[in-house]
């Protein structure tokens, strides 16, 4: 298939995401309109820090286990509950094809109450016993807890929220899970009473769903972004093409979504085996480099002469073989 026929599909598929996002985003705009629509938000996302606002505290659970946790070595940070004004909706929703920021959350209560009521799920109760922090503001790890949870334990985290809004990254949607309890709601419960359980199986569930959404997220930002480098491929091919690129990426300690979307976007536009060039590697390899400032260094101790050359030893077999 040639490239004009392949644009020419991909402008059909966009047309359409966008006819089936309508519906979506037009409940979520009066949602907003109405002072109902709020975001928890991952905390590195600061463009997305509307106001009002507030970042859930990890005191308000259980006491016992409260006092299990070593707070001094604890890096998990959680997210910032915010008041989505109906100017800064398009913000959110045109960031779904590039991040993984967290999710929409729909209730007639107020941001104080409802940052109240999800701090006291923070921390969760492991399959070992242990406590864990539970980032249900990842759309990937709600959606397979709202399917596997018990109907009790759904009631208790629903609280006084009317519905969640969890971006779909395969059509670009937003999909609404509304509250099983309807116009009630259960505002007072004790912290220890909001110890959910997460078992083995819904814990590797949600390992394997946050790795689908991470090919996702960076199929997505290759499209928008390195379209020339990557449309000779169909989306198979260039899932399981990235697949190869955050193991391979991982290999140096890349860990975070933009690491990780950086070193794929390096594989497919300069050549997929850029880093075996001596002086890539070196730096790829450097312990004493954190792994989030390497891109930055490649980019700044990289000569014009190595960029070439890793460009004229580009391995057309590389991706055959994986």
């Amino acid at each position: 298939m040639g490239a004009p026929r392949l644009n020419s599909v991909l402008e059909n598929e966009a047309q359409v995401v966008r006819g089936r996002s309508i519906a979506s985003r037009e409940r979520l705009a009066t949602f907003a309109m109405q002072g109902k629509l709020f975001a928890l938000v991952d905390p590195y996302f600061e463009n997305f820090s509307f106001e009002p606002s507030r970042r859930l505290e990890l005191r308000d659970t259980d006491p016992q286990f409260f006092e299990m946790i070593a707070w001094d070595r604890v890096t998990y940070e959680p997210p910032r509950l915010v008041q989505v004004p109906i100017e800064g909706l398009s913000l959110i929703l045109d960031g779904l094809s590039t991040e993984r920021w967290g999710i929409f959350v729909v209730s007639r209560f107020s941001l104080s109450d409802l940052a109240d009521h999800m701090q006291r799920f923070v921390i969760a109760r492991g399959p070992d016993e242990n406590p864990y922090f539970l980032r249900f503001h990842d759309a990937s790890v709600l959606g397979v807890l709202l399917n596997t949870w018990t109907d009790d334990a759904i009631a208790k985290f629903f609280g006084p929220i009317d519905a969640f809004g969890l971006p779909d990254l395969e059509t670009m949607d937003i999909r609404l899970h509304e509250s099983p309890l309807g116009s009630r709601s259960r505002r007072n419960v004790r912290p220890e009473a909001c110890l959910l359980d997460l078992e083995r199986t819904q814990l590797e569930a949600c390992t394997a769903a946050i790795e689908q959404d991470l090919i996702k997220v960076i199929y997505w930002h290759l499209r928008n972004y390195h379209a020339k480098a990557i449309q000779h491929l169909n989306r198979a091919q260039l899932e399981a093409r990235i697949a190869i690129s955050v193991e391979r990426g991982r290999s140096y300690g890349f860990q975070t979504i933009s690491d990780l979307a950086g070193f794929s976007a390096l594989m497919f536009e300069l050549a997929p085996n850029f880093d075996e060039h001596p002086s890539f590697r070196r730096i790829l390899l450097d312990s004493e480099t954190l792994p989030e400032l390497k891109l930055r260094r490649l980019s700044q101790q990289i000569s014009e002469k190595d960029w070439r050359e890793a460009l004229d030893h580009y391995d057309r077999l590389f991706w055959r073989r994986k």
